[in-house]
């Protein structure tokens, strides 16, 4: 919490809010001992040491205020203090700017709301900046009432009529039919309140409509790339829900198109060699499964409770190359192993390369194990909860995999031979379709146990920044020797 309130007031409101769960002890200027921690009854007490800041705050919340900040400053102490207190009382706009800076240097990640010109420095620095407006929630009624009235065909905009005839007298303007009415003369106040909603008046309605609109938003919001429409800080829970949907999103995606890269790669490259290739319709078909699949993953809406798991915040990491890796290898062995039982089947015979396409019972294995297999990478490495809704919840991307799933069990087992023909798909031995099928299971509850397993052993973390901290002070240390 970083407010210009007083000390007292701000760690009190931190405890009400939960910002502060432990024993808090707030840095203080004593004239004859110089700087103590105090807790705010005065009744604990402990000496200021730079280095034992860390030792502390594991057993209280600490506290400082902006007078404080000089001394840090002066005594180079920043880099030590400021990334474990938790209240900030009494400061500036550049101590605001500076807490910032410094949590961005030891390596935290930092979000600030502010709603003021004194924010401004700090929400430029912050890696996520949330300017709240100080207006008052739009009630329905006025909504609709201020909807339902015709626009004006000058472009003018029109003043929005009194919803209640009692409102106060520095939001209606002064009627002029009951100014005339009456005998009474108009008093300086009325005349002032008159002259000012006048002036309102003129700006809101002053050229054709084709100027610039008057922007009507705080200075914060000039400065933040968020904006809330209302004082509250709920919207940074949204901004971090959406934030991490993004995020695992982005990992999924990647893992997916690794997936199909490389399976693909090896269809395209090794067994080409051997004169397996994919007609039209085949090609086709299997294309507007993955557009399909692309496409409703990313429906996957955001949970609306945020969960205490972090995903991983980097692309490059153990947990995807050895998920990628482990079930390419599955991929790969019911591939190699799927065509080797079918090579059985095949007549000796020499297919060049470069010969034009002819349905064979090698190629028609291949194209179905490439179906399951892309089946499988899809709904194996569909994140879900806890941070997006599950597979079963996102229903069109539900439907995509139950329809390939459907289409690949209707041509193995080839119960409609008119469609396995017009796919060019040469009809199974008996013994090679029940191989198949149990094969496809297999290779996906292998990958399904393997990515849940990493998973386990490779959690979400936010990045370490104790070291980072260490590392910052040691250089400023060098700039000074």
């Amino acid at each position: 919490m970083i407010t210009g309130d007083q000390a007292l007031t701000a760690c009190h409101v931190a405890g009400q809010v939960h910002i502060c769960s432990k024993p808090v002890l707030i840095l203080t200027c004593k004239k004859m001992s110089g700087f103590e921690w105090v807790s705010p009854d005065e009744t604990d007490r402990a000496p200021y040491r730079a280095e034992e800041v860390a030792v502390i705050s594991e057993s209280h919340d600490l506290c400082i205020s902006g007078d404080c900040f000089e001394m840090l400053q002066r005594t180079e102490a920043v880099l030590q203090v400021i990334p474990h207190v938790k209240v900030f009382a009494r400061v500036a706009p550049e101590q605001k700017e500076l807490v910032l800076t410094t949590f961005k240097t030891v390596g935290r990640l930092t979000l600030m709301c502010g709603d003021g010109t004194n924010d401004v420095g700090a929400l430029k620095q912050a890696h996520v900046g949330i300017a709240l407006l100080n207006a008052e929630p739009v009630h329905k009624s006025d909504t609709k009432s201020q909807s339902s009235k015709p626009d004006n065909k000058s472009g003018k905009l029109k003043k929005p009529k009194p919803a209640q005839e009692g409102s106060s007298q520095l939001t209606q303007p002064v009627n002029s039919s009951a100014r005339t009415s009456s005998s009474r003369p108009l008093t300086a106040a009325e005349r002032q309140r008159e002259k000012l909603q006048k002036m309102l008046d003129e700006m809101n309605e002053e050229s054709d409509g084709r100027s610039t609109p008057i922007v009507k938003l705080g200075d914060a919001s000039m400065a933040s790339p968020f904006t809330a429409k209302h004082a509250s800080v709920a919207p940074t829970v949204d901004i971090i829900r959406q934030g991490r949907s993004t995020l695992v999103t982005t990992l999924q995606m990647f893992k997916i198109l690794g997936l199909n890269c490389l399976a693909t790669a090896y269809v395209l490259s090794v067994m080409y060699l051997d004169g397996v290739k994919l007609g039209d319709v085949q090609a086709t078909i299997s294309g507007v499964f993955t557009a399909a699949f692309f496409l409703f993953i990313s429906h996957a809406r955001p949970l609306p409770t945020l969960s205490a798991e972090r995903p991983h915040p980097n692309i490059f990491c153990a947990y995807v190359f050895l998920s990628i890796l482990g079930q390419f290898a599955m991929h790969l062995l019911f591939l190699i192993t799927a065509v080797n039982e079918a090579s059985k089947y095949m007549p000796e015979e020499c297919i060049e390369p470069d010969s034009p396409f002819h349905p064979n019972l090698v190629n028609t294995v291949s194209y179905m194990v490439n179906m399951m297999i892309q089946v499988a990478t899809f709904a194996v490495n569909y994140m879900g909860h806890p941070f997006n809704q599950s597979i079963s919840e996102n229903k069109p991307f539900k439907y995509a995999l139950y329809s390939a799933v459907v289409f690949f069990t209707v041509i193995t087992s080839d119960m409609f031979r008119d469609l396995n023909d017009y796919m060019k798909l040469e009809p199974l031995p008996e013994g090679m379709r029940g191989k198949l099928m149990l094969w496809a299971i297999l290779m996906f509850c292998g990958c399904y146990g393997w990515e849940r397993i990493l998973r386990s052993v490779f959690p979400g973390k936010m990045p370490a920044w104790e070291k980072r901290q260490k590392h910052a002070i040691a250089n400023l240390e060098k700039k000074h020797e």
